[in-house]
């Protein structure tokens, strides 16, 4: 898809409170001490946790954007790899706002569009990335007509051809990756069952944008915010289902900036309809499992709840904690589009990660975001570890 023009402006002024007032008090280091009794799970910031500089931490990010508000310093290969090596998993949000009412989060996101504007981004890191989404209008670059085919053999709804109280958009990982089509085909059959009247847009969706976001690119991402805008208002919809945690995120941010649009994630929907008593798990899963929070739905939009209370109607199905879980939850490692260009300290990350699920005795990992299911299976899969990794409504549908 070729870029379109939009307006653009500074980016960081906006947020001059947020990284001008910083005291550098170090709350955003760590997960609070009361809330996990282990030391090794204290530290909850990747970046800074592996790189082990204050500038890594969101303290030192605050500090940078501070002194290019103020023109003190000049952006160099440093200061792009301290910007860049950042997951936005928003741990230190979490840390600052209750008690500084500050969103380093924000400014983080804020000074990577900056760095996009005034064109010291670096974006010959993510090059592959950006020329998938210019060809196929997929990151990965899967053409339309292999993206749709997950839903094969599956009776469906085309949302232009019938109406439909809901679409699903499906995104990019799940319509890109072999191993994550039967998850999506899992979410369609969960919903089928459970007589929600819905359909899809087929090869009329494009990515949602969120990866050209996660690098300050907003010009390109509004790019196929505006083309998805299109094929939602042909299609009449006013309600959109997603399974996916980074697409959930940008409609229900970005998208709805520009129309009234209803977005509920998967789960919501799913703890919604148990309550109605529209679906009861009756076979068994025996597994001990933890669920890990998607910092895209868990930290930042709090959907902490919904996804416990549905799993924990499963039969058979015994749910442990993580340490670092709800708001403290450690990233995956596929945020802030860093699995772009260091898979290594990605890598890093999601052992930690699946140590943490050793430590408190998982022998599977069920989570609600198709990025995280991939990040964990390609880890487990070159360390020989046994661990499950089931999506959401893979593991419901299980249950059904």
């Amino acid at each position: 898809m070729k870029r379109k023009k939009f307006p653009t402006k500074e980016a960081l002024p906006e947020l001059r409170e947020d990284f001008s007032l910083c005291g550098k008090c170090k709350l955003c280091q760590a997960v609070m001490a009361q809330q996990c009794e282990e030391p090794r799970f204290w530290r909850n910031c990747p970046s800074g946790t592996r790189f082990r500089f204050d500038a890594y931490y969101a303290s030192g990010k605050l500090e940078i954007a501070r002194c290019l508000d103020l023109a003190e310093i000049e952006p160099d290969d440093k200061m792009r790899h301290i910007v860049y090596s950042c997951m936005l998993c928003g741990s230190c949000d979490d840390r600052c706002y209750p008690v500084k009412q500050l969103h380093p989060l924000w400014v983080f996101e804020r000074l990577r569009e900056q760095a996009v504007e005034d064109e010291w981004a670096p974006l010959d890191w993510f090059s592959d990335m950006l020329s998938n989404l210019e060809k196929f209008d997929n990151p990965y670059g899967i053409p339309s007509k292999e993206r749709v085919k997950w839903a094969d053999g599956l009776d469906i709804k085309n949302a232009f051809e019938n109406e439909v109280e809901y679409v699903l958009f499906v995104g990019d990982e799940y319509s890109s990756f072999d191993s994550l089509k039967p998850r999506i085909r899992a979410v369609a059959q969960f919903l089928t069952k459970a007589g929600v009247d819905f359909g899809i847009l087929g090869e009329k969706e494009v990515s949602s944008g969120s990866s050209a976001l996660l690098i300050g690119d907003r010009e390109f991402f509004w790019t196929f915010a505006e083309e998805n805008l299109k094929s939602f208002a042909d299609a009449g919809c006013k309600k959109v289902i997603t399974a996916d945690a980074h697409a959930y995120a940008v409609i229900k941010e970005e998208y709805t900036k520009l129309t009234e649009l209803e977005v509920y994630h998967i789960t919501e929907v799913a703890a919604k309809l148990s309550k109605e008593n529209s679906f009861k798990p009756e076979k068994k899963l025996k597994l001990k499992a933890a669920y890990h929070d998607p910092c895209r739905i868990g930290r930042r939009h709090l959907i902490l709840d919904e996804p416990r209370d549905v799993l924990e109607k499963i039969p058979g199905l015994e749910l442990v904690e993580f340490e670092r879980n709800r708001k403290n939850s450690l990233c995956c490692g596929g945020g802030g589009g860093v699995f772009w260009w260091e898979p290594q300290f990605v890598r890093g990350v999601t052992d930690e990660r699946l140590f943490e699920a050793d430590f408190v005795g998982a022998e599977g990992i069920i989570t609600a975001c198709p990025l995280c299911v991939k990040i964990f299976e390609d880890a487990i899969g070159d360390s020989g570890r046994k661990i499950k990794v089931l999506d959401f409504c893979e593991a419901l549908l299980m249950a059904l």
